[in-house]
């Protein structure tokens, strides 16, 4: 008789199933060797009928087979897992529930009585039974697992994650926080009995009649350390959960034995931050102030980060609104002036009555000025007689939603020269709530551990909010009423800036200036990155500016990798010219790609950096363009009303860019013609040919400004709707012209007229000047150019001041200008310097505009595109780049610390359009550094591939070799690129698996709040 005889996968359903009835009317007729052939049968999986019916909770069905004696009892399936790995992993079969009835607890005991094997899962890396025992909270099958192999808790998964680190784990299946405190109570205690060798607890351990009755057919394993740093790093994961359940009585044994309460132990935090984020104020105390602790209260200790999402204790302690913790913290030495990896303060980040009140108590800070309190934003109008429809337009926003007196509030103050007036904005707290809750503003839930929309019913929960939330805040606000761009356009309002927070601009200096080695280093690391530089610039400054020190500082790391061997074979070159002929031209391919590593491993930090300033839950505002002129159209589709420009687009495109295609031509043309004018006056002279390879570097930057001027012109005839599709537009005409324009002459030279030693010099003597002028440009023009601009203003202030001595007095008291009664309101914002504020209003409105992001872009892009496919030309010209990168950075970062006025914060995602360019320019670079080897360089050539020397040496010849070889060379280059794209991930997976976590935390509130809806209605309908 055949068993199954369609199919032999049916015993495996009916041991899945737990039909033992019919698997043994199915194998009683069977031969002993058909029956062992039955029973080895497997899936796809690997897996057997045993397997199936540990899994599954049979315990029936287990016995039997066990009974049949057909089945090793150790066998694998294709992940490594035995019957007994698979009884501990699940156990059960429909309903979870079954679990507290026992069923695994019995399947894994007749499994160890039989002779299954626990010795395969004593290493590191693996989830081991006991981890599934410990996440189930099976308080019975972790007892009989430690009775057996008590190792096991010893051994981590690939997360780090020990056996007692699953058992608090929230969001299981089956979460029973009692019997899961249980497991871990059981699990310290066996800890202490069984490695800390404690009579007390092990008389606690003892086990009970019935479980010596369960166990006595069980063997006990000898107990084996592998070494003392093993057990160390185990017991101090021991303590922190001993922490976490507040048992004092379980802290102070591993106390005693030098397990310190402040080394770091689970996901970085230590024993101390889980007692303050349990609120067991006893075991704070005890840390804090017991005589047994002393010895490692050695520093600042108290003062500890975490190590992932860096924060203090007092961080902890006023997140959770633990108020007593939180005043023991402060007592005993907790600085509130750490920053943590929302870059906030401990007090700042709470929006909870209780710690305001508490942060008054214990920092008596009288110290305020206008900006802290709110008046951060600055509308400037001409003069007030001439503001009459901008103040109808605030009136309107404070009577539109029957706000409360003092919600919104304006202050304006009259200009040192009469000829402007100042609006000042303030939005109250409770206002910023009502915006960031109609908005749903994605706002970090400290509760959640994630971005969340804003709830005004449970605010606590949420983070204080940071300049960037207040600018969205603000404009919110006032886009609903009045059109700002148009009010500018019109001439009714002449700018609009937010005022510098000194306090805030030195903390991003401080975290620069702790941070910058490792900032230039960290991409190498491939690890998550720590640094909050970037996140302090990005909440300052707005998203763009943080992205643009992104690349700026990425791009600059990733010079290293060619600076250094282009610097030797520089200096080798410089010695003896042939020594490098043989490595130049690999070196040259090499940069081809180092271009595709950098771009593929800079898709993955800006996915990062997304991540990290919030931008990943965050929409890019598209703000239309005041001087669009459209008609009203019906859309075929959708047969909605919009607006849009009817005119033909293509002719439309082409008269704009027609004139433009034009210059380029003429500017081109005549700068080549020039310089090879000039080049024939003084031929073959050393100095000439580099002065007038400096003079062509300078025309050309010379050319590029006046053609954007051009470009940027043809722009409002070409009537764009939106600012981000007009940006689009103009930084391609711009990066198109400056490539062409840049590299013209040296793509004439190295591929239709080769001349290595001119393109040598061209290369090194535009990037050498080009990096000059821009670090004069943009870093030392403007510092010295701010510095008589406060000159001037110190003057006029002093000025103003005299004349207005008498005034002194009155100007110095407080002006709240209330705008619901058009009265002087003296109550509120007292102590505040009017004069004082002025004076910072006045400054901050003459300081420098930041630089301009399409040509700071434009100047890196050429910088790339230079590295990338003219290294043939110079091999120093990547360390040439990394040095002048270098300054750069210091002098912007210095710049927008001090001079630069402070920019509108707008999202951002990404670097945009500039992506795509990059990846063009690393295509056109494998081209292009192929034929230049090819046409410029081949002496280079020949002596990478060899050439007879008895030979002949047919020119013809070698160069059908010498393309041939290339063309391979360049199929393998760009096959390189391809495989590169393929197997590096755009997003660490970090990011992969937070995200994971926030969609899935977003789809159960959605849930959540769909089931109340429901439930309301139902109530409504009822009643």
């Amino acid at each position: 008789m055949h068993l199954f005889s369609h199919d032999e996968i049916n015993l495996l359903e009916a041991a899945q199933d737990g039909q033992l009835e019919f698997i043994s009317n199915q194998l009683i007729s069977l031969s002993s060797k058909q029956l062992q052939d039955a029973c080895k049968k497997t899936d796809y999986y690997g897996r057997n009928a045993l397997h199936y019916a540990a899994y599954r909770g049979h315990y029936e069905v287990v016995e039997y087979f066990l009974d049949l004696q057909c089945i090793n009892i150790n066998s694998k399936d294709n992940k490594g897992n035995t019957a007994l790995m698979l009884a501990c992993v699940r156990g059960y079969n429909q309903d979870i529930a079954s679990l507290k009835k026992g069923s695994k607890f019995d399947i894994c005991s007749l499994l160890l009585e039989r002779g299954a094997s626990l010795q395969e899962f004593k290493k590191q890396g693996i989830n081991n039974p006991l981890h599934w025992t410990c996440y189930f909270g099976d308080l019975k099958t972790t007892k009989l697992l430690m009775f057996v192999e008590p190792s096991l808790m010893l051994y981590s998964n690939d997360r780090d994650q020990f056996p007692i680190d699953l058992a608090l784990m929230t969001g299981k299946e089956l979460d029973d926080r009692g019997e899961d405190e249980k497991v871990l109570e059981f699990m310290i205690l066996k800890f202490l009995a069984q490695y800390l060798d404690n009579d007390e607890h092990k008389k606690k351990l003892e086990l009970s009649l019935d479980e010596h009755e369960s166990y006595r057919y069980l063997q006990q394993s000898n107990f084996n350390i592998k070494s003392s740093n093993q057990l160390a790093q185990v017991g101090l994961r021991y303590l922190f959960w001993a922490s976490t359940l507040g048992r004092l009585d379980l802290v102070e044994p591993l106390i005693r034995c030098k397990y310190s309460p402040f080394e770091p132990s689970y996901k970085g935090r230590n024993a101390l931050h889980a007692a303050v984020y349990h609120n067991r104020k006893e075991l704070v105390e005890y840390y804090l102030e017991s005589e047994s602790v002393k010895e490692f209260r050695e520093g600042n200790v108290i003062n500890r980060m975490t190590k992932v999402k860096p924060q203090t204790a007092l961080h902890v302690a006023v997140e959770r609104g633990h108020i007593d913790i939180v005043k023991t913290l402060i007592k005993k030495g907790a600085d509130p002036n750490y920053y943590n990896f929302r870059n906030h303060r401990a007090f700042d980040q709470s929006r909870l009555t209780e710690i305001k009140h508490l942060k008054r108590e214990l920092l008596n800070n009288s110290e305020k000025n206008y900006i802290r309190s709110g008046y951060n934003h600055v509308l400037v109008g001409w003069q007030r007689a001439k503001n009459q429809l901008l103040e109808q337009q605030f009136y309107n926003i404070q009577q539109k939603k029957n706000f409360e007196k003092g919600m919104f509030k304006y202050l304006p103050i009259e200009s040192i020269d009469k000829q402007y007036t100042y609006y000042c904005l303030k939005v109250d707290e409770k206002l910023k709530n009502m915006i960031a809750d109609e908005t749903k503003m994605m706002i970090y839930n400290s509760r959640e551990a994630c971005l969340c929309p804003f709830n005004i019913q449970i605010q606590e929960q949420f983070e204080n909010f940071h300049h960037i939330h207040d600018q969205q805040i603000l404009q919110t606000l006032l886009y609903d009423e009045f059109d700002i761009d148009q009010f500018i356009n019109d001439g009714l309002l002449i700018e609009q800036y937010p005022l510098h927070d000194e306090e805030e601009k030195e903390l991003i200096l401080k975290f620069w200036r702790n941070e910058r080695f490792h900032i230039l280093f960290e991409p190498f690391q491939l690890t998550r990155s720590q640094s909050r530089t970037f996140s302090a610039l990005s909440s300052y400054f707005g998203a763009e500016i943080g992205m643009f020190f992104v690349f700026l500082c990425f791009f600059t790391t990733w010079l290293f990798l060619p600076a250094v061997p282009g610097l030797f074979i520089g200096i080798f070159h410089f010695i003896n010219g042939d020594s490098i002929n043989s490595v130049a031209p690999i070196y040259t391919l090499c940069m081809a790609v180092w271009a595709t590593i950098f771009f593929e491993f800079w898709k993955r930090k800006q996915s990062e950096t997304m991540y990290n300033f919030d931008m990943h839950v965050t929409k890019e505002q598209r703000r239309t363009i005041p001087q669009y002129k459209g008609a009203f159209i019906i859309e075929d589709v959708t047969h909605t009303i919009e607006i849009m420009d009817t005119r033909n687009v293509q002719w439309k495109y082409f008269k704009s860019n027609f004139p433009l295609v034009l210059i380029a031509i003429i500017f081109i043309g005549g700068e080549q013609f020039g310089y090879y004018y000039l080049k024939q006056i003084n031929e073959g002279e050393q100095f000439y040919d580099s002065l007038w390879a400096c003079v062509l570097a300078f025309s050309i930057l010379i050319t590029n400004e006046i053609f954007n001027f051009f470009a940027k012109h043809t722009l409002n005839y070409e009537n764009h709707q939106y600012q981000d599709e007009r940006e689009n537009v103009y930084i391609l005409k711009v990066f198109a012209f400056t490539f062409l324009n840049s590299f013209g002459r040296l793509f004439y030279r190295s591929l239709i007229r080769p001349d290595s030693e001119e393109l040598d010099l061209l290369s090194i003597s535009f990037t050498i000047t080009w990096s000059l002028v821009h670090l004069i440009r943009y870093t030392l023009y403007p510092l010295i150019s701010f510095a008589f601009i406060k000159i001037k203003f110190n003057w006029d202030f002093n000025k103003y001041k005299q004349n207005n001595s008498k005034q002194l007095a009155v100007a110095q008291r407080i002006s709240v200008y209330d705008t619901e009664t058009s009265a002087i309101n003296k109550s509120v914002d007292k102590g505040l310097s009017t004069l004082y504020f002025l004076s910072q209003i006045e400054l901050n409105s003459r300081m420098i505009d930041p630089p301009n992001h399409v040509e700071q872009f434009t100047y890196f892009m050429t910088q790339f595109c230079m590295a990338t496919m003219f290294s043939a030309g110079s091999q120093i010209i990547p360390i040439a780049i990394l040095f002048f990168n270098i300054l750069n950075i210091e002098g912007l970062i210095y710049g927008y610390r001090k001079f630069v006025k402070r920019p509108l914060a707008e999202p951002k995602k990404s670097i945009g359009v500039w992506n795509d360019i990059l990846q063009l320019v690393g295509y056109i670079g494998i081209v292009s550094n192929c034929l230049s080897i090819y046409q410029a360089n081949q002496t280079q050539l020949n002596s990478l591939i060899g050439e007879d020397p008895n030979a002949s040496n047919d020119q013809t010849d070698l160069g059908l070799r010498n393309f041939l070889f290339l063309i391979v060379a360049e199929h393998i280059v760009i096959g390189i690129k391809f495989v590169i794209e393929g197997v590096i991930p755009d997003e660490p997976e970090w990011v992969e698996l937070i995200l994971k976590r926030e969609e899935f935390l977003s789809d159960k509130n959605k849930t959540k709040k769909g089931e109340q809806s429901k439930i309301i209605e139902i109530k409504t309908k009822k009643e």
